[in-house]
């Protein structure tokens, strides 16, 4: 049984056509319900977009004292910055993500609201009901507030005032403005993992990849399957146990190291977690390897100093590539790390683990909407080639397709900068 099951069993109770549409005269809406919806919602993520961790010259004002001596060196690292980054301003890393293409999820009914129709689909009372009754699914399913605000905004926008020719055409309006606005919550710019590191490969070495998250969502495991997948592509890799909190993620980090046949830097427990980042870059450097992939800390019950330790992780190494790893499990207190993270530390990208045990969706269906970033990963088993790339498509067929006949999916492409 689907995580909409009990949605649509409401939504088949309506016999009485009459409770939901109207035959009166209503306010004109747009005719294309699609592109007024999007005309609405474009503007809801821009105030989470922005981050203190935008600049390298941010994190260096915050952290370097405010004598002559650090300005000095802020202003070296300025002048590195421009003479490196070219056109690019100064103290902002250039954006070298490598887009990718990604595939949306739609059914088509065209073919009924374009019939003409006096029935209009209304905000009656037994609309609300139903309204009511996918909100309390949603959040059932572990969405976040707000990724569920949007999904009933779009629903509303979608359906209200929508040519309902026949009884029988509800039940699939119904799931196309459903399939739309869930489809909608993944909407953002999808950036293709491998191509970005070959891509960065050309230009410097080694690659530094930050990996971010709470103790205990996979991040450790994560570490060791992009490791492998990057091994496999015939790259050299290197990764530091930077959570120096848990003598236990140094051990594992370590063992994992030595089964992929990656090197492992560590030091100590309570070591100096900047300090192991900055010896792993240095030891690939001298040994000319391709990647480092720094495994952070996450005991997010002492936040203050957690966030303290990853800012200096983060000035020490300059990462190129901060991905975000949450426990698909976790469902809406994912969400709310991701948020907390991205407030700190504006991460590039996530990764989910465990998806290929969670039934509901309610994380991966809130985390590109609450911090406007892709998830561009997902770990879907045990074994260290149990990583995938993300597919907004494949993941929305596998969540609705016991609720949805799959054959009414229709497959739509996304422009890689939509």
């Amino acid at each position: 049984m689907g995580f909409l099951s009990r949605f649509r069993r409401s939504a088949k109770t309506l016999d009485d056509i009459g409770s939901i549409a109207l035959e009166e005269d209503l306010p004109a809406v747009s005719e294309n319900k699609n592109e007024a919806y999007e005309m609405e919602t474009t503007n809801i993520p821009e105030h989470e977009v922005e981050s203190e961790w935008e600049s390298t010259e941010m994190i260096d004002s915050i952290h370097l004292n405010n004598d002559k001596k650090s300005q000095r060196l802020i202003e070296r690292r300025r002048r590195i910055s421009q003479k490196t980054a070219g056109e690019v301003s100064i103290g902002k890393r250039p954006l070298r993500l490598v887009p990718r293409p990604s595939q949306g999820l739609s059914i088509d009914i065209d073919h009924l609201v374009e019939r003409k129709s006096r029935r209009k689909i209304s905000a009656t009372p037994a609309f609300e009901e139903l309204m009511s009754e996918l909100e309390t699914t949603l959040l059932e399913a572990d969405m976040g507030h707000a990724a569920v605000d949007e999904v009933l905004t779009a629903m509303r926008g979608r359906l209200i005032g929508a040519s309902l020719p026949k009884k029988e055409n509800l039940e699939r309006i119904i799931d196309s403005a459903l399939i739309g606005a869930l489809d909608s919550l993944l909407r953002v710019s999808y950036w293709d993992f491998d191509q970005t590191v070959q891509s960065l490969l050309k230009d410097d070495a080694p690659i530094v990849i930050m990996l971010v998250g709470v103790n205990g969502t996979g991040k450790t495991t994560t570490a060791a399957k992009i490791s492998y997948r990057l091994i496999r592509d015939g790259l050299r890799v290197v990764v530091a146990a930077a959570d120096t909190f848990r003598a236990g993620a140094i051990d594992q980090l370590n063992d994992h190291a030595e089964r992929i046949g990656a090197r492992c830097i560590r030091s100590q427990r309570g070591g100096d977690s900047a300090a192991v980042a900055r010896d792993a870059i240095d030891s690939a450097v001298a040994k000319g390897d391709h990647i480092v992939i720094i495994d952070t800390a996450g005991r997010m019950q002492n936040k203050t100093n957690l966030m303290q330790e990853l800012k200096k992780v983060h000035r020490v190494a300059s990462p190129h590539i901060v991905l975000f790893v949450g426990d698909a499990l976790a469902g809406n207190d994912a969400v709310e790390q991701a948020r907390t993270f991205q407030s700190f530390l504006n991460f590039d990208g996530a990764v989910l683990s465990k998806l290929d045990t969670d039934a509901r969706g309610g994380a991966a269906l809130s985390i590109a909407h609450a911090t406007n970033k892709p998830i561009v990963l997902a770990g879907v088993g045990q074994g260290y080639d149990d990583l995938i790339d993300f597919e907004p498509s494949n993941f929305l067929i596998q969540l609705l397709s016991e609720d949805i006949d799959p054959s009414s999916f229709t497959i739509v492409k996304r422009d890689p900068n939509e």
